[in-house]
């Protein structure tokens, strides 16, 4: 928290959402890009998963997951030590 002027008003830094991006690459195949979104993002079942392949196919990247700081970058490191080609970004 910092203070402003001499009337000790606090106010809060504001936290940025970062959003997790998988990008397409041509090395992954649709079966490892399933695997690894079930065993690394919360609640991901196996439909959930094949389509967000299908869209990174077609579209080119997809939005995975949005979230403020450390979980955000757990999953970009588990994701990228899986193979997977993935970006965070702040919109």
């Amino acid at each position: 928290m910092e203070t402003s002027g001499s009337f000790g008003i606090t106010r809060r830094k504001r936290r940025k959402r970062l959003y997790l991006y998988l990008i397409n690459d041509e090395y992954n195949t649709f079966d490892i890009v399933i695997y690894a979104l079930q065993n690394v993002l919360p609640s991901c079942n196996v439909l959930l998963a094949e389509q967000f392949a299908q869209i990174v196919h077609n579209v080119g990247e997809v939005n995975l997951y949005s979230g403020f700081g450390n979980d955000v970058y757990i999953k970009y490191a588990q994701l990228q030590k899986l193979g997977l080609n993935v970006d965070i970004r702040t919109k």
